[in-house]
């Protein structure tokens, strides 16, 4: 009975961050092992949507996945022909289980499946903002400021962020744009403040170590 009712679990969608967020609960017997999230609720399984940021096939296969919110170890433990195939800079949907290792959580995964284009990341972000994400992700959308002195402040911030994703787009031929070149590009000293912001914000992502994508 126990048995069934674990392959009747169903894989929440969740942000990284969420999952990050919440607190590893192992339980005895055959009660299966699950994250309790920030929102109190429970995952045991979980449905993940990425960019792979890196790839290892030797040995035991593992990839590290980021969505713009965290980034997350998805780890086989026997030879896997789906995460073979996965290549760093692939947009991949996870399904698997939530598992600790130390103080490091990790998916121990049951589905890895290439997606076609970032135009999947799009749709998972449409997707949790529908559930209201226990986390919400920031978004560049302008408060509202009545003080003129932060509203100019806010408008050269935003201004700033624009420039810097069209200097990511042209720079990227392909690999992604080198974050050096970005940052040289825009001659700006706020400009790695603003690459970090967007980093965290989902807005662009690193497809290998020093190397920037807008997510479009």
């Amino acid at each position: 009975m126990v048995e069934d009712q674990q392959k009747r679990q169903t894989a929440r969608k969740l942000w990284i961050r969420d999952l990050l967020a919440g607190r590893y609960i192992k339980e005895e017997g055959m009660r299966p092992n699950h994250v309790l999230l920030p929102d109190n609720s429970k995952a045991a399984r979980v449905n993940l949507v990425g960019v792979v940021v890196s790839a290892d096939s030797e040995g035991l296969p593992t990839l590290v996945l980021d969505d713009g919110t965290g980034k997350i170890s998805v780890r086989a433990f026997e030879p896997s022909q789906q995460m073979s195939q996965v290549t760093i800079g692939s947009v991949v949907l996870v399904i698997g289980r939530p598992r600790q290792f130390g103080a490091e959580m990790y998916v121990l995964p049951e589905v890895v499946r290439a997606l076609p284009d970032l135009a999947w990341l799009e749709v998972r972000k449409a997707e949790l903002a529908g559930i209201a994400p226990i986390q919400p992700v920031p978004k560049l959308t302008s408060p509202q400021v009545s003080d003129p002195v932060a509203e100019e402040a806010l408008d050269e911030s935003f201004g700033l962020a624009e420039n810097v994703l069209g200097a990511i787009r042209s720079l990227d031929q392909g690999p992604g744009a080198d974050t050096e070149a970005v940052i040289a590009q825009m001659g700006a000293g706020d400009a790695e403040k603003t690459i970090q912001f967007l980093l965290r914000n989902g807005d662009i992502f690193e497809v290998s170590p020093g190397k920037l994508k807008v997510l479009e």
